[in-house]
């Protein structure tokens, strides 16, 4: 993210025009955008057909458009090919005190039937029969149960519908309660866990009523699921806004010391969020503003050459002096929060960072008028700074409930309050997870899970995190399918419903394992996360996901609460493949690597449109890779071992990776398409078609942006920044590739270059060559440090046999976008 604050000082280009037929050229792009979407009916799932076309708001064009054969995700699966050691599992007639196991007389609970499965050699099958299983407790997979599937049950009829809660059963003995006037609210009496000591996270954190997620009393009054409870840091239509509050922020009028200061550790932060940072980090993390881990005795990772290529390697943190500095208190203004509470430290502060790199959580510990102490939190996001004015929200204050889908849980007389939206017909069902987890698989191999609907998790945002690498995110180890240490490990056809955190995550050393065909909606934080861990540079021992495949599955309304998530994000990991995606309708990156670590990820086939909605300086891909890695998974660095801890066979130059055919829309905050960050290095980014943004290089090194089609980057209403066909703030770090591209501008600039000086053109850094280039009537308007004629240019050694033409028409476009995808519809 320091490359937003680098270029803004050095780089200024006017905003591009926006085409007079943007309308028509959008809807055009959209329906394409739609089709390329539902090219595999049979392998993505879809819950809702109308989702894909309201979110390319096709409403807008040729009106909404259903996708045509779209199946849900339990409709994707098929049966196991050997089916004869099947055990059947009923939550409504089944029984654990009596049943067999049966289809006849089948169990009743998932954790009795995986007690009592035979041991054998042979592939098993557990089928789960129609109905909601409310657990109690996680499904733990173990070593004992490899060779596992566990499925709905499907029969002549198609597969039955089988869901999962993590609530462990239903509420009742509701009765009328007097918060508010004419039975309003409802009351009930409930035995729950308690959050323990010091204000420790609560159990009890979100409520279901009908299947539908509530909301926690909260001010201001909106749905943080919907688009009008989101806080959408550049709007792209009318009725997307951020205007709740007046004010918000550290209090820096009042005790500007304060606005710096780290908040302190507190109950159940552990050591949130310094896990993964290789030394202990105090408040002012002083000792590594540039890198996290100190490099081996001797070994030539900073600012030397590599062995036969002639520039840096690098390694960065931080150019903050305080990465994890947070604000320990904030000051609202006049008139917001009207109502005071008798209990502030029950409530939470939804905030962001002040540059809108991700979203903060924070216990309250005590109010004073328009000041807000903070108790502790700040950690879901990695980088530290003051809060940004106007986007925050508190909740789970007992005085803020007053509107219809609100509840309240209070610990003291384990009652839970809820204004229902309705109550004819009788009063909703109501659910209360008590869960993170779901099911768990660990030390297991061949494992199957499919054809489930996961759902009702508890919400993690104010759980531990850990600071896996040198990106700036921050993550949560845990998820509603945990799987760690295992191989071959399937999880397909499923649908994640409003799960409270983090839907999937592979930890550590999970291989060979594919996530296919699933649809994720409305999750707490992130669709899918791949999590590694090291010992500071040492990446060698197996503790790392690898060769990985991510395919075909359907994510959209991520981020519900972290403000810092994807749709998918990996850490620490290597070979992994993520093809044939929809991934759409999110707060921040749709896709996230954190870092580059042994490299040789395949990204394939794609959508992804409609990210950076309520952050900013990011686009629909963002990679980092401040920090190198000593790993067996990359490619022969021409180092011996003796400067690399000794380990044999290590290598710190990771192994090329492809970002390859993937249909990329830029909109709301977004800057870029594909954002290579902080060090980003051993890329291919080809036949991608990039609309509204381009590529973009900060420092690394070994980058192609090359055969890409790029329509109108930079746009003021679908960008930010006036970035064009590709962005370079480094300046230094060589074969940086831009070439065989096609760009569209609609004034002829067609780099953003730092440095650009016609007296020091340096062909070693800035390589573009073998371009068609369109601009109105073939204009070139290209600046670099004078105005430049398109012959001088090259004279100058760039864009050698490129061409410049007059712009395409739609048609064109779209006819170019087809071959760049091999998509023909």
């Amino acid at each position: 993210m320091t490359s937003m604050l680098v270029l803004a000082m050095a780089l200024s280009l006017p905003d591009p025009p926006i085409p007079s037929n943007m309308k028509e050229m959008e809807c055009a792009i959209h329906e394409l955008a739609f089709q390329y979407g539902s090219r595999y009916p049979d392998k993505i799932p879809v819950m809702n057909p109308n989702s894909l076309s309201d979110a390319l708001n096709l409403w807008n064009c040729s009106g909404t458009v259903p996708q045509k054969n779209a199946k849900p995700a339990k409709d994707l699966i098929s049966p196991p090919s050997d089916a004869r050691n099947s055990w059947f599992v009923d939550t409504k007639r089944g029984s654990d005190a009596i049943g067999k196991g049966s289809i006849d007389s089948p169990w009743r609970s998932v954790t009795h039937a995986l007690a009592h499965l035979p041991t054998m050699s042979d592939r098993r099958t557990l089928f789960l029969r129609e109905g909601t299983y409310y657990l109690n407790e996680t499904i733990s997979l173990t070593a004992a149960h490899s060779k596992l599937t566990i499925s709905a049950y499907i029969s002549d009829k198609g597969t039955e519908k089988v869901t999962l809660s993590g609530a462990g059963g239903v509420v009742t003995g509701w009765n009328c309660s007097n918060l508010l006037p004419d039975c309003k609210v409802y009351e009930a009496k409930v035995d729950l866990p308690k959050r323990g000591e010091n204000l420790a996270p609560e159990v009890v954190n979100q409520l279901f009523a009908n299947g539908k997620r509530m909301i926690r009393a909260k001010y201001p009054n909106a749905d943080p699921a919907v688009t009008e409870g989101h806080c959408f840091s550049k709007p792209q239509f009318a009725n997307e806004k951020c205007n709740w509050l007046t004010s918000t922020g550290g209090n820096t009028a009042q005790d500007p010391g304060r606005l710096v200061g780290s908040v302190a550790l507190g109950p159940n932060r552990g050591n949130s969020p310094t896990v993964g940072c290789g030394k202990e980090c105090n408040s002012t993390c002083a000792t590594f503003s540039f890198n996290i881990y100190d490099p081996p005795a001797g070994h030539p990772v900073y600012n030397k050459p590599l062995p036969g290529m002639g520039w840096n390697n690098n390694s960065l943190f931080s150019r903050f002096p305080s990465p994890f500095g947070r604000p320990a208190d904030m000051g609202v203004a006049k008139g917001d929060l009207p109502r005071q509470w008798k209990k502030p430290s029950t409530g939470i502060v939804h905030t962001f960072h002040s540059l809108l790199w991700g979203g903060w959580m924070y216990r309250i510990k005590d109010r004073q008028d328009l000041n807000i102490t903070l108790a502790y939190g700040g950690y879901q996001e990695a980088r530290g700074a003051q809060m940004k004015t106007n986007h925050y929200y508190v909740e789970n204050l007992i005085e803020e409930l007053d509107v219809p889908s609100e509840w309240f849980f209070d610990e003291d007389t384990d009652t839970v309050y809820l204004y229902p939206n309705s109550t004819e017909g009788g009063f909703p069902e109501v659910t209360i997870p008590t869960l993170d987890t779901l099911i768990s698989v660990k030390d297991a191999h061949d494992v199957v899970i499919q054809g489930l609907t996961i759902t009702q998790t508890r919400a993690t945002f104010m759980e531990q995190y850990e600071v896996p690498s040198g990106g700036d995110w921050s993550i949560h180890r845990g998820a509603a399918v945990y799987i760690e240490d295992s191989h071959r490990i399937n999880v397909t056809g499923c649908e994640f419903i409003e799960t409270g955190g983090n839907a999937v995550i592979l930890s550590n050393n999970v291989t060979f394992s594919h996530i296919e065909s699933n649809e994720f909606y409305r999750t707490g934080d992130s669709g899918i996360v791949s999590l590694g861990m090291t010992n500071g540079i040492n990446g060698m021992a197996a503790t790392y996901p690898m060769n990985n495949t991510i395919a075909f599955n359907h994510m959209h309304e991520y981020g519900v609460y972290g403000k810092q998530t994807s749709c998918y994000f990996q850490s620490l990991t290597a070979n992994s493949t993520v093809f044939g995606n929809i991934c759409y309708n999110g707060p921040r990156a749709g896709f996230n690597y954190n870092d580059g670590f042994g490299g040789a990820y395949q990204m394939s086939q794609n959508l992804l449109f409609n990210h950076v909605r309520e952050t900013a300086d990011h686009g629909a891909f963002n990679s980092w890779d401040r920090q190198p890695y000593l790993t067996r998974s990359g490619v022969d660095d021409g180092f011996p071992d003796s400067v690399k801890l000794g380990l044999k066979g290590s290598s710190i130059v990771k192994a090329q990776s492809h970002i390859t055919q993937n249909f990329l829309i830029n909109g709301y905050h977004a800057v870029w398409p594909i954002d290579h960050d902080d060090g980003s290095q051993f890329y291919n980014d080809t036949s991608n078609v990039m609309v509204w943004g381009g590529c973009k290089n900060f420092l690394g090194h070994s980058k192609s942006c090359d055969h890409n089609l790029i329509v109108y980057p930079g746009i003021p209403n679908r960008s930010t920044n006036a970035r064009r066909c590709i962005t370079d703030g480094n300046g230094v770090f060589a074969n940086q590739y831009f070439k065989d591209n096609q760009c569209i501008t609609g004034d002829g600039i067609f780099y953003s270059w730092d440095h650009c000086s016609i007296n020091d053109l340096d062909t070693e850094v800035y390589q573009t060559m073998d371009n068609q280039l369109f601009s109105p009537n073939a204009e070139f308007g290209q600046t670099c440090g004078a105005e430049i004629t398109f012959a001088k240019w090259q004279s100058l050694g760039q864009d050698r046999g490129s061409t410049i033409a007059n712009q395409p028409s739609i048609q064109q476009i779209i006819s170019l976008s087809k071959e760049k995808l091999s998509f023909n519809p």
